[in-house]
């Protein structure tokens, strides 16, 4: 009998340890996820030292991480790493049409020339947006980039048929850099840069690779 009771005692003590780890156990799963801080729009993780600061609309994620890295429960947000760039550098909102970029202020952000885009997808907005076009000639790629950035700002057009124009980038993989292509009701086309608000007519530089129906 005294082994006997001893056994049980040794069961219930077993027991009892387990149902005290598993909490702990729960507790690091949940710590894995970083805390970040709202401060004046920036998200702030305190333990590392980093401040994430919102980027432009022009700066999309291309791919997400299945699992959150982190999450600020002041604004009820989870930030996912984007895939091909560190987590301690560039975190996204879940992404479906709109949800923020955040970058570290360690970085400085590319302008559209340094960026150094080697390939232009076409897109048009539906219900999801749809690649209708790609462009993969560098030298196009650059034309187009140049007809903007030289071009001379002009009143925001206000009617025709707009596309998205997604520029990707080996020097930033994951992300993409969106502008607003318009083929305007006034006979001319623009590119639109919804951040800055700036719009100029470049030209016919981009209607060699819109598709046309036949």
């Amino acid at each position: 009998m005294a082994i006997s009771t001893h056994s049980a005692k040794f069961k219930m003590n077993a027991r009892a340890f387990i149902l005290l780890f598993l909490p702990i156990m729960l507790l690091s799963l949940v710590s894995c996820t970083k805390q970040l801080y709202n401060e004046g729009g920036n998200l702030v993780d305190r333990e590392n030292g980093i401040t994430y600061i919102p980027a432009p609309i022009t700066f999309e994620p291309q791919t997400l991480a299945a699992e959150p890295y982190a999450e600020c429960k002041e604004l009820g947000i989870e930030l996912y790493e984007i895939e091909g760039l560190p987590g301690d550098e560039w975190l996204s909102e879940p992404f479906d049409g709109i949800g923020g970029v955040y970058y570290s202020d360690k970085l400085t952000l590319p302008t559209l020339e340094e960026f150094d885009a080697d390939l232009l997808y076409i897109c048009v907005e539906q219900v999801i947006t749809v690649s209708i076009g790609t462009v993969d000639d560098k030298t196009g790629i650059d034309a187009i980039v140049d007809s903007f950035v030289s071009g001379e700002p002009t009143t925001i057009i206000q009617s025709g048929n707009s596309y998205k124009l997604k520029f990707s980038s080996d020097k930033y993989p994951g992300l993409y850099y969106n502008l607003i292509y318009i083929e305007g009701d006034d006979g001319e086309n623009y590119i639109y840069d919804r951040s800055t608000q700036t719009c100029v007519d470049v030209g016919d530089v981009l209607q060699t690779y819109m598709p046309r129906e036949d």
